[in-house]
């Protein structure tokens, strides 16, 4: 563990409520058998805001499961230009790469806001996965969505101009308002974290939005953000 993790973390006991499992996604499929083995595996840990909770290219075998809070996960460039790959709220994961492949991390993560996890390792998991089928399962699927997701994007940057990569990247994050059946944005991103998702600057970003609430392709709310994608054809 890296002197930032120890310094950015503090151990707390093992989980223990089978209730509070179940409002995690993952752990809402799995049968009982499967949740009372995994709760006494997993340890939660506390990450306090703007701590960097883990490195790029550093050793670790762990996977965490987003209990409370908001971590941004990227990419640092030879220039130290930062690419978003994904902003995380609570029920995501993340570290399910190192956790199965035993190789180094592959980004970093950030705790937007005081975050709260819950860790499982390595170890942990193998033998977990010798005697259940249900998390190996999901997280077979969950990567096989990710690399979907994540061809996409490529796509998006290879094929689409500013102001569409700016609505594909909003339409995805996106979800369907249950009175107006507009598009919310509940959480809305900042300019900067809009324009490391799309490859742009946070100045043309902004040109951008600017633009889109003239046209009625986007309107904000408070930190909502109400999205109307077909004005943009």
């Amino acid at each position: 563990m890296s002197k930032d993790q120890k310094r950015a973390q503090i151990f707390s006991p093992s989980v223990r409520d089978i209730g509070a499992m179940r409002h995690v996604p993952v752990f809402s499929r799995l049968l009982p058998a499967e949740l009372e083995a995994l709760r006494s595996k997993l340890r939660v840990r506390e990450i306090k805001k703007n701590a960097l909770f883990m490195r790029a290219d550093t050793e670790g075998s762990e996977m965490f499961f987003l209990v409370s809070g908001q971590v941004r996960v990227y990419r640092t460039g030879e220039k130290g230009k930062e690419f978003t790959l994904a902003i995380l709220d609570e029920g995501d994961f993340f570290g399910e790469i190192a956790l199965l492949t035993g190789s180094a991390r592959t980004a970093n993560v950030l705790a937007l806001t005081k975050t709260v996890v819950w860790e499982l390792s390595r170890e942990d998991f193998i033998d977990h996965a010798r005697r259940f089928s249900g998390l190996p399962l999901f997280l077979a699927q969950s990567l096989a969505n990710r690399l979907r997701l994540a061809s996409g994007n490529l796509a998006d940057i290879a094929l689409l101009d500013v102001p569409h990569r700016i609505v594909r990247a909003l339409e995805k994050m996106s979800e369907a308002h249950p009175v107006t059946k507009e598009r919310l944005v509940v959480k809305r991103p900042t300019h900067r974290e809009i324009a490391d998702m799309v490859g742009t600057s946070r100045e043309v970003v902004s040109r951008c939005l600017k633009s889109f609430e003239t046209k009625g392709i986007v309107r904000v709310e408070g930190k909502a953000l109400y999205l109307h994608p077909e004005a943009l054809h």
